[in-house]
Order: C-alpha cells, then sequence, then structure tokens
C-alpha cells in the first residue's frame, strides 16, 4: 500500500476509537465529543455541515453542552499532532465562535482569563506527514490569529463594561457583515448578544480621551496576525488551507475598513493634536503604510487562488510617500515651536467685605 492510503486508513482507525471512548468513556456529553470528533476527522475535506449544525444545536439547550463543547475542542487540539485535524477544529472553533450561543464564547474567554490558553498552539508540529512543516506554520499562525481575535473582543468587553468604548468599527459599509449572511461578531456590538449591542462614546469623542491609541494599536496587532495567515511553501497549494483562508480573508475586509476609519480620523485630528499625539499618530501612519502594502500583495495572492470570489474585496487605498513626508514634516515643525506660555495668573476680584471705608473729609 501506498504511504499516503496506508495515513488515511490509521486517521479512520483513530477517529473510530476516539468515537468509541467517548461513547463509553465521556463523563460530560457524549453526543456532543464524538460530533466534534466527526467534525475534525482525519480525511482531507472540509468538515460536514450536519455535523457543525448538530453542534450548534446541541449548544443551543444547555450550558452543559457548551462547557462540553469547549472541552472537546480544547482536547482536540491539544492531543492532535496532524495539521488536517488541527486546521479542521480551529476552522470549527471559528465557526461556533461567530454563530454559537454567547455563552461560547464567553467560556473561551473566562479560560482565557484563567490561564488556559486554548489557542497556545506555539509548540504544534505535525508528525503525521512528511514535507509538513509549512502545515505545522500555518496552523501556529491561524491560532495564534484566532487567540488574538478573542484578546480584542475580551478587551471590548472589557471597556464597554466601563463604559469607555465605542463607535462603529467599520462604518457604514463595514458593519453590513460582508454584505451577506455573515455573523461575524465583532466586539463590542455583537458580543453577548442583547443588551451588549448597543454603543456608547462615538469614535470622534475617543480621540479627545486618546483611546482612539489603543484601538488602533489593537487593530493592527490583530492586522499583523492576519498578514501571518499568508501560506508559505507546500500550504500554498492545500485545499484545506484554501477552506480554512476563506474565513479569515472575508473577516479581514472589515477588519481593514475599521482600520481606515481610525486613520482618518487620526488625520482629520492630527494638525491640531499636542506633540506626542502627532508623534504616535505619524507612528501609526507608518506602520499602517507597511501592513497595508502586505496587505494588497496577500489579496492579490487570494485572488489569483480564488479563495475568494474577486467581486468581494475592497480597493485598497495605499498610503502615499507624500503624505508621510507632509505629516514628518508637520512633526519636525510641531518640535520647533515654543511651548504655550502658561496663563497668568488672573488677580482676584476685591471682596466688597473686606474694604475699608474712608475717614470722613476734614472741615
Amino acid at each position: 500500500m501506498a504511504p499516503t492510503t496506508i495515513r488515511k486508513a490509521i486517521g479512520v482507525v483513530k477517529d473510530q476509537t476516539s468515537i468509541r471512548i467517548a461513547q463509553v468513556a465521556s463523563n460530560m456529553a457524549p453526543e456532543m465529543e464524538v460530533a466534534v470528533v466527526r467534525a475534525t476527522s482525519h480525511n482531507d475535506y472540509p468538515a460536514s455541515e450536519k455535523y457543525v449544525r448538530e453542534i450548534l444545536d446541541l449548544m443551543s439547550h444547555s450550558r452543559g453542552y457548551v462547557l462540553a463543547c469547549v472541552s472537546a475542542v480544547s482536547k482536540r487540539l491539544g492531543k492532535t499532532r496532524n495539521w488536517i485535524v488541527a486546521v479542521k477544529a480551529l476552522m470549527l472553533l471559528h465557526r461556533l465562535i461567530d454563530e454559537g450561543p454567547p455563552l461560547f464564547q464567553e467560556e473561551i474567554l473566562y479560560a482565557t482569563r484563567r490561564g488556559s490558553r486554548l489557542l497556545n498552539m506555539s509548540d504544534f508540529r505535525d508528525e503525521a506527514h512528511s514535507m509538513s512543516w509549512d502545515h505545522s506554520a500555518f496552523v501556529r499562525s491561524y491560532a495564534t490569529y484566532l487567540d488574538q481575535r478573542l484578546e480584542l473582543m475580551l478587551f471590548y468587553r472589557k471597556s464597554t463594561d466601563a463604559g469607555t468604548c465605542g463607535g462603529s468599527v467599520g462604518g457604514g459599509g463595514a458593519d453590513d457583515r460582508f454584505g451577506g449572511g455573515d455573523n461575524f461578531r465583532w466586539a463590542p456590538y455583537e458580543y453577548g448578544g442583547g443588551d451588549m449591542s448597543e454603543s456608547v462614546t462615538p469614535l470622534r469623542d475617543m480621540t479627545r480621551d486618546k483611546r482612539v491609541f489603543g484601538r488602533m494599536g489593537h487593530l493592527q496587532r490583530l492586522l499583523d496576525w492576519f498578514l501571518a495567515c499568508r501560506p508559505v511553501g507546500f500550504a500554498k497549494n492545500s485545499r484545506m488551507v484554501f477552506v480554512a483562508l476563506y474565513h479569515v480573508v472575508r473577516e479581514s475586509f472589515q477588519l481593514y475598513a475599521a482600520i481606515c476609519e481610525v486613520l482618518a480620523e487620526l488625520l482629520d485630528k492630527f494638525f491640531d493634536m499636542e506633540y506626542v499625539d502627532c508623534v504616535k499618530a505619524l507612528e501609526a501612519y507608518y506602520s499602517a503604510a507597511k501592513q497595508i502594502d502586505e496587505l494588497v500583495g496577500f489579496y492579490n495572492w487570494c485572488k489569483d487562488k480564488g479563495v475568494v470570489r474577486s467581486s468581494e474585496y475592497p480597493e485598497v487605498q495605499r498610503i502615499t510617500t507624500k503624505l508621510l513626508e507632509t505629516m514628518e514634516e508637520f512633526v519636525r515643525d510641531r518640535a520647533k515651536r515654543p511651548k504655550n506660555p502658561e496663563r497668568e495668573e488672573e488677580e482676584p476680584a476685591p471682596d466688597m467685605n473686606e474694604i475699608k471705608a474712608l475717614p470722613p473729609p476734614e472741615n
């Protein structure tokens, strides 16, 4: 038998064994664990939609099924040394975060708070395939992207609880959920559902309290990890990698729109900012210019591979060198300006009760 045939046969046996163990030894919800195993099988095909729907249906019944799902996916990710199983588990987790009950997101975030890094796959190595280093690298990047996405959700959850965050993520079309039926829950607008969906402080007000810079930093870090998901080597021609990229790339359209909104707000206020804030804004623009150049290259590669229909991609606007030079020149001029003199303290108005009466005139 060919090595590929033997490997597939071994994968089938492993899946069947995991299913039998779950049916007999599972302490939580055996049907949930079985569904997770079937949705993350060893075969080189996307998970059947019926298994994903089954998992979503089970989670809608009770909190116990949500906890069982988190446990099953975590166990699957923690034990596997097969890149196909790992990618399918990450794809399942990605889908459940977007379409599952809010409690599922919260349980993952709480697990992260407790130090249980569900998506910490920095040491993942495929041991089932030859020449699989590039696929292992994609698994690590994809897992980190999802982890950073959850961190961003946690950040906005805390900010929303404190009443200090909000505003439109993408503004207008960006909040259209990619113009389709996607349920990408970009915190803080849909995370947790229900009462968590209302916005609070508009973005224009965020500029005054400096939170726009923090938000820009979070968005740019997430964009960095999205760019790191660009496959290399043998992974560039893998069908499973393309399937995983489909959802990630379409999410990036809204991420790009959110970054553009913050950049526009920074530029709108740039010439009225204090010097320190001008420097921060300029640094953000230089960093964004480099990222957007990489984003254009990534999108062009995705178009060539047919990851997403070409008509769905946004028109990416590069940050021009002329704009960067203009901003830098303004910062240099701003640094040479003398500091604003402190306002002289106004003399307090005299107290009429303390004024002594004049003596009567002498005759």
